[in-house]
């Protein structure tokens, strides 16, 4: 939270000191035109008046036809000023009709036309059009970088005019960090300086809508209610934004009929085009109002409506990783809500196609992101411009000066910034190379009973209060079953990891206990099945499925991981059929014992000068000192023993010392592995969004070399297994739609066909666990990697050394689709 507000304070100075500068505009020099010249300037700009004039009348099919058609005539006539106001109306239009993709595209060529034009206002109204569009889909650090160049761009009375925006952007940043007190300046001050009715009410709303997010219900209410007067009085478009936001205060103030009614305008004025939200909103609060009513039917009808609807929307935004991501948390909610409608509806009449529409729902859009990654051209990747693995680079610097936590405020906050700037400029860059897919999935319950093999059972997790659900699909059966509301789950799984990791006290008490909340009323023909799938929620990432214990024999408690091979798969939409042996019977490529100090032998850096036979600190260098990462000796000897078991047919490729580089194995992925064996550290990025860093080699420089989850996922792993022995390598945030993120996710999103990691720091030995986990693969290669892990898990059991514990060998798992 430190350096979130630091990051921001910096923006909002920045802001503050470009804001006081008053640069004049300057003076435009007199040209001579001709008449003809006049004429065609006069004629375009009646067109332009005419495609604001339908615009301002909501015809936006019209308002964009005028806007494209005068484009193509300014154009001709090399009037390229007045093609960029053109090219922002139809933007405009697509803003309107929430074609965010479409109208991303008509900005960004706009600006263009305007920079290479000298029109620096046209450009910063552009600019603010770009960052709206960023932050309605909650890219805020791709929102920040364009309303940055706005304002670097304006002066003088424009500076003033497009003052309120900005202002509404720094508020919604403040509200996005939950930091109220500051958000709420910021929009006071824009609804202080509006200059029209529509900007005012537009705050007045952003600001009411922040207050019923934080349960501050009467603040609400005044300014919800104020920017309903203001849309009312001046017939302004948006007024079943209000009705919404007031149905939703009535709901949180337990009056659900007022609530109905005024849901019941938003969705008869939402009809009309060009509102602030997407219509999907608007049935999705009304499905809510009539769920809290228990009118379970009708309730069901307005959430069908709204994921249909939010499905369409999705496939409108821009088809950047992160902003697939973002709709998947919007998108989550509306499927929620009806996985509990549905599911109430199904308990109370027993309909099985309730059951069947409720995991259809829930697995429709989950991992919906990484499926459009999986499913896109690989070459799109490929041909991403120079500048984006430069950008690329930078954000990975400025990710290690953050990772050791040892920085000085002013420079932490500086890198935090940095970061910030660099990843709004990837989002753009994705934007520009890449295409949206979104993927229709009929019949996704029969599709997956038919792809899964005999011997396994198939289970999707869904926590939330006040019940959750577990669905159970097999090729003979399909069940669901209720389970305990979503924070009583979580309760168990954070002490049933406490327990394990202090390995002692009661964890054969609280794993019993879980593994029967769970899977304690499932059905003997699922028990029974060898091969267990999961599609996991929430706090469920953090569970050492492996050592739940089922029963306790007279030899004390048996495992889950005795019964069965577990992996997690990323949702039911992704599964694919078993593949062949051939899969695995590649070369192993394996990178270990890094050089991750300058004092090591190894290095064959610049040496620093010494006092007295110790290495002083590089000039200019923080980043080795920082991180302060021993040296991992075992790890060369775990991946020379992993190959030697693996034995391929192909002779195996060790990165070791300074080999251990971005560029040396970037060359060798040029051939795809059939196991990619990382014995690392791992690092956890020191910034939002948590995930694994893996840290390679110092360079010549001294700098640590790190790749992270974005580097990765452009990788082609082609069907590879990829093991990160690092410690934590499994941990990272986890997202509603998304699931986990992370290391993980990025190996998967690059066509790796399973991956193995860990859920905390395991001892650094000689590598027992992962050479037992590479021996009976090898043995049988056709059983896939979940059941080799399951084999290692027994090994270490068995072993009667302190891998028998399970906070040992419980830490590791396999995610994977096939």
């Amino acid at each position: 939270m430190k350096t979130r507000f630091l990051v921001s304070l910096l923006f909002i100075i920045s802001i503050a000191v470009a804001l006081l500068i008053r640069v004049p505009p300057a003076a435009p020099k007199p040209q001579s035109i001709s008449r003809a010249q006049a004429a065609r300037r006069n004629l375009l700009t009646a067109q332009l008046k005419q495609s604001a004039k339908a615009f301002r009348a909501g015809d936006f099919n019209s308002a964009a036809s005028l806007a494209r058609r005068g484009y193509l005539d300014a154009v001709t006539a090399r009037e390229p000023r007045i093609a960029a106001r053109f090219l922002g109306n139809l933007g405009g239009c697509r803003f309107a009709l929430h074609q965010y993709q479409d109208a991303l595209q008509a900005y960004t060529e706009a600006r263009r036309l305007a920079e290479t034009s000298g029109d620096s206002v046209t450009a910063a109204t552009l600019d603010i059009n770009i960052s709206s569009i960023y932050l309605q889909l909650r890219q805020m650090d791709a929102a920040i970088e364009s309303a940055e160049r706005a304002t670097v761009r304006l002066a003088g009375a424009e500076r003033a005019r497009r003052l309120p925006s900005i202002l509404i952007h720094l508020a919604g940043l403040y509200a996005d960090q939950q930091r109220m007190a500051e958000a709420k300046v910021f929009y006071r001050q824009a609804i202080a300086s509006a200059a029209d009715d529509e900007t005012c009410a537009d705050a007045w709303d952003d600001l009411g809508f922040e207050y019923l997010g934080q349960q501050q219900l009467p603040q609400a209410g005044r300014a919800l209610m104020e920017a309903y007067r203001i849309r009312k009085l001046n017939h302004l478009r948006g007024i079943e934004y209000s009705y919404r936001n007031l149905g939703m205060l009535r709901l949180e103030e337990g009056d659900a009929r007022h609530a109905s009614r005024l849901l019941d305008e938003a969705v008869e004025c939402s009809r009309r085009p060009g509102g602030l939200r997407p219509t999907w909103e608007v049935y999705f609060a009304r499905g809510r109002v009539r769920l809290a009513q228990d009118r379970l039917p009708d309730a069901l009808d307005d959430l069908r409506i709204s994921a249909r609807l939010s499905h369409i929307w999705r496939r409108n935004v821009l088809p950047d990783d992160a902003t697939r991501v973002s709709t998947e948390s919007f998108v989550q909610k509306v499927h929620s809500a009806l996985v509990e409608a549905g599911n109430k509806l199904y308990f109370r009449t027993h309909r099985p196609e309730l059951a069947q529409e409720t995991f259809e729902s829930a697995e429709a859009n989950r991992a919906s992101s990484l499926r459009a990654l999986l499913a896109e051209p690989r070459d799109w990747r490929r041909n991403l411009p120079p500048a984006y693995w430069e950008t690329l680079q930078r954000l990975e610097s400025a990710e290690v000066d953050l990772v050791g936590g040892r920085q000085a405020p002013a420079s932490e906050s500086s890198a935090a910034a940095r970061m910030q700037r660099l990843r709004g400029e990837l989002v753009q860059l994705e934007f520009r190379a890449g295409a949206n897919l979104d993927l229709e999935i009929p019949g996704l319950l029969a599709r997956t009973r038919h792809t899964l093999r005999p011997d396994t059972a198939f289970f999707v997790c869904h926590l939330a209060s006040p019940d959750s659900y577990l669905w159970a699909v097999s090729r003979e059966r399909f069940a669901l079953y209720r389970l305990p509301a979503g924070p009583e789950i979580g309760a168990l799984v954070s002490r049933f990891v406490k327990d394990i990791r202090r390995q002692s006290g009661p964890d054969q008490d609280s794993g019993a206990r879980l593994y029967r909340a769970l899977f304690g009323r499932l059905d003997p023909s699922f028990q029974q099945k060898s091969r267990w799938l999961l599609a996991l929620d929430a706090q469920l990432f953090d569970l050492p499925f492996a050592a739940l214990v089922v029963e306790t024999g007279p030899h004390g408690p048996v495992f889950l991981a005795q019964r069965h091979s577990l992996q997690i798969v990323s949702s039911a939409s992704l599964l694919t059929p078993p593949g062949l042996a051939a899969n695995f019977t590649g070369r192993f490529l394996g990178v270990a014992d890094p050089v991750y100090n300058v004092a090591d032998p190894r290095w064959t850096g610049a040496r620093p000068r010494s006092f007295l036979g110790f290495f002083t600190a590089l000039a200019g260098n923080s980043t080795a000192g920082d991180l302060q990462l021993a040296r991992l000796p075992a790890s060369a000897r775990e991946a020379a023993a992993c190959a030697a078991a693996w034995h391929g047919s192909l002779s195996p490729v060790l990165l070791e010392g300074e080999a251990a580089s971005r560029r040396r194995l970037q060359a060798e992925l040029n051939a795809p592995p059939a196991v990619l064996h990382f014995a690392t550290h791992v690092a956890q990025s020191g910034v939002r969004n948590r995930s694994g860093l893996i840290v390679l080699s110092l360079t010549s420089a001294g700098k640590h070399q790190v790749l992270g989850p974005v580097e990765i996922a452009t990788w082609n792993l082609d069907g590879a297994l990829v093991s990160l022995s690092g410690c934590s390598s499994g941990s990272a945030d986890v997202l509603p739609g998304a699931g986990l993120m992370g290391l993980t996710r990025a190996c998967l999103a690059a066509g790796a066909r399973a991956v193995v990691a860990s859920l905390w720091p395991t001892p650094d030995d000689s590598g027992a666990f992962f050479l037992s986990f590479y021996t009976h693969l090898r043995a049988s290669p056709a059983a896939g990697p979940a059941q080799a892990l399951q084999s290692a898990q027994i090994d270490m059991l068995q072993s009667h050394t302190f891998r028998a514990h399970p906070d040992y060998w419980g830490a590791y798992f396999v995610t994977g689709n096939q």
